[in-house]
């Protein structure tokens, strides 16, 4: 009887222990929509394989997800995830979400925040901008307004000259190595860029599926970006873009296997 006891508190020490000092995400963040994308891809599952941990940056563009193998959870350690996703967003990270549950800490969620994975797309969606994760940011009401701060004339000029934004958007060649792919890729990606934030589609060969995704751009010419296929592929990492104007990226997919790619200069 006291080797059953045992046992049976060793199965569910290790249980409870998986999570046990992770760093758990807190404050304001809105994802963007490749991210709810990824996120909606790990709550469906894939499989014998159940949600484990969703790992999110604090901006809301870089995430990624692991599942427990063949549907038994056990023990993880989700730090060195988490401080690539520091090294590679430039932003604190934290889990997001563990299994079904979002544990992100913010004011307007819920302590019992579970998803469910037959709930529909959009249905993901509206609940996660009920919580404040999703589309336009809410604000806290902790805090009381009484005053209306004066704008002045110079603060209102100042306000106008912000409103100027950067975009741009075309299609350039890509030769993009993929681990498990025998041949180098060559195609074309179409990129929409707007603020040093853009989004990317690319289709890969023999008609083995289409990606897409998002990237950002930081002042001194590097980044951050990741992708998500229809063939239940996907994969993330950092970018750095050079002064000819092409871009060199390097990542690693769900399955840990490397990915590299170029991106053309303007023809």
């Amino acid at each position: 009887m006291k080797k059953i006891l045992i046992i049976l508190f060793l199965i569910l020490f290790c249980s409870s222990n998986s999570f046990a000092g992770v760093k758990i995400g807190k404050g304001e963040v809105v994802m963007s929509e490749s991210t709810i994308d990824w996120f909606i891809k790990y709550i469906r599952g894939k499989k014998n394989m159940k949600p484990m941990a969703f790992i999110l940056s604090s901006n809301g563009d870089w995430s990624t997800y692991w599942y427990c193998p063949e549907g038994s959870c056990r023990a993880a350690n989700f730090m060195p995830t988490i401080r690539k996703c520091e090294e590679e967003s430039g932003s604190t990270c934290g889990l997001f979400a563990r299994r079904y549950t979002v544990i992100w800490k913010n004011d307007f969620k819920p302590k019992k925040a579970n998803i469910k994975s037959k709930w529909s797309d959009q249905e993901i969606k509206d609940k996660l901008k009920e919580w404040g994760f999703y589309g336009v940011p809410k604000r806290s009401t902790s805090k009381v307004e009484d005053t209306k701060p004066k704008i002045t004339k110079k603060k209102k000029e100042e306000a106008k000259k912000q409103t100027k934004t950067y975009e741009t958007k075309g299609e350039r060649s890509i030769a993009l190595s993929w681990e498990g792919y025998d041949e180098l890729i060559a195609g074309t990606v179409k990129f929409n860029e707007k603020n040093y934030k853009g989004t990317l589609n690319l289709p890969l060969p023999n008609n083995d599926g289409n990606c897409s995704g998002s990237y950002t751009l930081q002042t001194n010419g590097k980044g951050t970006w990741q992708i998500a296929c229809t063939n239940d592929m996907g994969a993330a990492g950092t970018l750095k873009w050079k002064k000819g104007g092409s871009v060199t990226g390097l990542g690693r997919d769900h399955n840990d296997r490397k990915v590299k790619f170029t991106v053309s200069s303007k023809s």
